[in-house]
Formats: C-alpha cells, sequence, structure tokens
C-alpha cells in the first residue's frame, strides 16, 4: 500500500539529473519569454500576452519531459506496454495502433493544464513578475508614461478577435493537418494555447465582478440569513455549519490540486481505461414517443449537411478535449481510496516540506539586513528549494499513476482468469 513512496524514492535516486536539467531547461525558457513579454508590454499589453502563452508552454514543455523520462522506471506502464493491451487513452480516432505523438499530448494537455495553472494561482504568479518585470524597464522620466497600460488587457473588439482567430486557426490547421507541412504542428499548439490562455486571463480579471454579483443576489443573502437563524435557534447547529464548510474548503485545497497532477500525467502518459462509446438507450413504455425529442431530431435533420457536419465536427472536438481527462480521473478513482489517500498525504508533506525546509536555511543562515541581504538573497533561496522539490514531486506524481495502472493491469488479469475458467468449465 505504501509502494507509491518507496517507488517515488526509487525514480528520483535513479533519475534526478535528468528530472533536474529539464526543469532548469523549462525554468530558463519561461523566465526569458516573460522578459520578451515585458519588453512588449512597454507599449501594448495585448501583444504581451499574445507572447505569454509561450512561457507556460515552456513549463509544461517540461513537465512533459519529466514525466516521460521516468516511464521506464514504471512497472505498471511497462507491463501494459508489454502485454500490448488496449490501455491507450487515444487522442485521435484516426488511428487505434499508434501511440500519441507529440503534438497530441501537447493539445490534449493545454486546456486542463492551463485552467488548474490559473486555479492555483500559478498564472497570478507569472503575471505578476511579467508585470513588475515590463515597470522596471518604463522609464519614468519620459514623455508618455505607459505603465498604466501593462495589464490593462480588457475584452474589447481585439482581444475578442484575437481569441477567435486563434481558436479558428487551430481548428482549421489541426483539420488539415494531413495536408500541411509538418512544421504547422508548432504553430497549431501556439494558436491552442493562445485561445485557452487569454480565455482564462479574461475569466480572471472579471471574476470579480462575477462573484459581487453573486453576492449581492438575493439567494446569498437568504443562505446568509439561513446560517445566522441556525446559530440563534441552536448554537451547535451553527457551530457545525462553520465546521462543514471549513472542512469543504480545506479538503479542496488539500486534493484536488494533486488529483489535478495525477490527471495531467494520465494525460501525458496516454493510458487510461479504453475509451467506450457512450450510448443513449431509447425510452420505453408511456415516455416512449416523447413530442419534444422526436420534434428536436425533426428539426435537425432539415439542417443543411454541410452545417450538421460542422457542429458534429466542433462538438467532438470539445468531447474530445476532456477525454483524456475523464478517462485518467476515472482511472485514479478506481484505484480505491486508501490509496489515494497516502498519495494526497504524501503530497501535502512534500508541499509543506518547501516551508520547512526555507524556516531551516533561514536559521542556519542566521540574521542579516532586511534591505540589503534578504531582499537580494530570498530569490535565490526559493530557487533553490524549488529546485530540490519539485523533480521529487513529479516522481511522486508518477509513482502514484503508475499504482493506478497497476490496479488496472491486475484487474484486466482476474477478469481474464475469470472469463478463462468460464470457458474450460463449459
Amino acid at each position: 500500500m505504501f509502494s507509491i513512496v518507496t517507488s517515488t524514492v526509487r525514480l528520483a535516486a535513479t533519475r534526478w539529473p535528468v528530472l533536474l536539467a529539464f526543469y532548469l531547461a523549462g525554468w530558463l525558457a519561461r523566465y526569458l519569454v516573460i522578459e520578451v513579454a515585458a519588453f512588449a508590454g512597454t507599449t501594448d499589453a495585448l501583444v504581451a500576452f499574445l507572447i505569454m502563452p509561450i512561457a507556460i508552454l515552456a513549463r509544461l514543455a517540461s513537465f512533459i519531459a519529466m514525466f516521460l523520462v521516468l516511464r521506464a522506471g514504471m512497472p505498471g506502464f511497462g507491463q501494459l506496454a508489454a502485454n500490448g493491451e488496449d490501455a491507450i487513452d487515444r487522442t485521435t480516432e484516426t488511428d487505434q495502433k499508434a501511440a500519441p505523438s507529440l503534438q497530441d499530448l501537447f493539445l490534449a494537455s493545454i486546456l486542463p493544464f492551463f485552467a488548474f495553472y490559473a486555479a492555483w494561482q500559478f498564472l497570478q504568479e507569472d503575471t505578476l513578475q511579467y508585470a513588475a518585470s515590463a515597470l522596471a524597464k518604463i522609464n519614468p522620466f519620459a514623455n508618455e508614461d505607459n505603465s498604466a497600460g501593462v495589464l490593462n488587457l480588457q475584452l474589447t473588439w481585439a482581444s475578442g478577435a484575437a481569441i477567435v482567430i486563434a481558436f479558428t486557426g487551430r481548428y482549421l490547421l489541426k483539420r488539415y493537418s494531413d495536408r500541411l507541412p509538418r512544421w504547422t504542428a508548432i504553430v497549431t499548439v501556439y494558436l491552442e494555447a493562445v485561445w485557452v490562455y487569454l480565455t482564462v486571463f479574461l475569466i480572471s480579471v472579471y471574476r470579480g465582478d462575477v462573484d459581487s454579483w453573486i453576492a449581492n443576489r438575493a439567494a446569498a443573502h437568504w443562505v446568509a440569513d439561513l446560517r445566522h437563524t441556525i446559530g440563534d435557534v441552536f448554537a451547535p447547529l451553527g457551530v457545525a455549519w462553520d465546521a462543514i464548510a471549513w472542512a469543504i474548503g480545506e479538503a479542496g485545497a488539500l486534493v484536488l490540486l494533486p488529483v489535478a497532477w495525477l490527471a495531467l500525467a494520465g494525460i501525458v502518459y496516454g493510458r487510461a481505461l479504453a475509451a467506450t462509446p457512450i450510448t443513449l438507450r431509447a425510452p420505453s413504455g408511456r415516455y416512449a414517443t416523447n413530442r419534444y425529442a422526436t420534434s428536436l431530431r425533426s428539426g435537425y435533420s432539415r439542417v443543411p449537411k454541410a452545417i450538421s457536419r460542422r457542429f458534429a465536427d466542433i462538438g467532438g472536438d470539445f468531447v474530445g478535449r476532456w477525454k483524456p481527462l475523464a478517462n485518467a480521473l476515472t482511472l485514479v478513482w478506481r484505484a480505491g481510496v486508501v490509496p489515494m489517500g497516502i498519495f494526497v498525504l504524501a503530497y501535502t508533506v512534500l508541499e509543506a516540506a518547501s516551508g520547512w525546509l526555507a524556516l531551516a536555511a533561514i536559521q542556519l543562515i542566521g540574521p542579516h539586513d532586511l534591505q540589503d541581504w534578504w531582499m537580494n538573497a530570498d530569490g535565490s533561496l526559493i530557487f533553490a528549494l524549488d529546485v530540490l522539490v519539485e523533480p521529487l514531486r513529479i516522481c511522486l506524481i508518477a509513482a502514484g499513476y503508475d499504482f493506478c495502472l497497476g490496479r488496472l493491469g491486475e484487474r484486466r488479469d482476474s477478469a481474464r482468469k475469470h472469463s478463462e475458467a468460464e470457458a474450460a468449465s463449459a
């Protein structure tokens, strides 16, 4: 049951130098791209935010490379590959025998990676680093002060057109990829990153307005009044209400991030439950002839074939984005609650280790002047701790997902033996 922890130590001991090299390469590429975006941001924020997705792609590329390096040391992954079982999560349906290409891995990973990249404030960190670098490059004595426009990206005709053009261009390039040169795969990945990044950033810009609107609705006030009423009538219920709300918030912060990392690992490795088509059973009984469903189907049948095919392509493209994520989450769910609880606990301890190591390093270094010494040394200290912790985090995630693959192999072996026994008895 604790094999996840032992596998993590084994992977880190055997592949630490390579993991460290890929992590440093991703960090350096991200830093240089943010500097280029900061230079562009001194004149036009939209141009800067068209460059910023490359920084996140550099970080994603380093994570993908680190995950792929660990494949050789993952017994669950190796056993599935050796058995030749069809457990590969196909990102395309054109070739059921070929493994996903690097382009497919990027396209399947961008949307979920950017989503949790923003949810856990990583996007905010990149934006603050970009803004600080851009403001440092602006001459305060210049005739024209552009400091206010560094982060001034709003939903305008220009930003909206950039999202639409990027999304449309990505769709067309992927659809006609077999007729285009191979280098267009890079453009496809970039356009995917652009429309996702701009959409996520604009959502974060207006999220405060949405939260304020929700907080001012009558339903929100009704819930708050209900909480106060329950507390006034019976105080223990109010305490229980607050405890449940606190537990949900803390559990979400502790559990969702490691599970999201496991899902990303599942997309990268491309191995999950074999995708089965979703079938809808025809209604029976008194609702067998639903007039609304019948009218909807008849209305859709009158849509021109060219338009209906485009709708089907777009719908299939949208579903295909989330299928690898859904398959990975299903595989994690079926691995068992206790092993995944151990994984989440190990991830939390590793996350807290950064703070413990920082505190130990501060105590070891001793007191120094805040402005002259710590203001210059704290960045280097944080970077050194990240260099120690991040490769170990990737090893833990890979070990956790490999445990899930091992459980999948055990279930399939058991099902195979059961079917063979039934065939022999028959």
